[in-house]
């Protein structure tokens, strides 16, 4: 990882899965990186320590809520150009969300799932960028 941003993801588009099945795959919409605004970059400093809050987080694995992302997200970008997409629906105050790998040009590469607790997403959010949640 070479740099943490909050971010705010423009996507009218976004659908709800209605069930949650193990393979939706190929449901899932590619990120469109024109649609990206940054709001604050994390620290250098601070990466070490939010990928190691990140990583004790519990994570529903390939837990489908969601085609993709939308409004406030978090973007981890990795030295080769691809990015993780980290994302709860905190508007309704629900856990279900979206963790996702992506290419350089916005490609799917991987679906880790969604947060267990909504907790999880506010408090990386809120202990690590100086934006708050609304």
């Amino acid at each position: 990882v070479v740099g943490v941003e909050l971010i705010e993801y423009e996507n009218p588009n976004q659908k709800h899965f209605t069930t949650w099945v193990p393979d939706q795959f190929d449901k899932l919409m590619p990120f469109n990186n024109n649609d990206v605004m940054v709001l604050e970059t994390l620290p250098a400093e601070k990466t070490a320590d939010f990928l190691d809050a990140f990583s004790k987080t519990d994570i529903l694995h390939t837990y489908y809520a969601y085609n993709s992302p939308k409004d406030i997200c978090i973007r981890l970008n990795y030295e080769n150009g691809n990015f993780l997409i980290i994302w709860a629906n905190y508007a309704e105050n629900s856990y279900a969300g979206y963790i996702r790998e992506y290419s350089r040009d916005g490609t799917v590469l991987s679906f880790w799932g969604s947060f267990s607790s909504l907790s999880y997403y506010e408090d990386l959010v809120n202990q690590y960028f100086t934006y708050r949640l609304p």
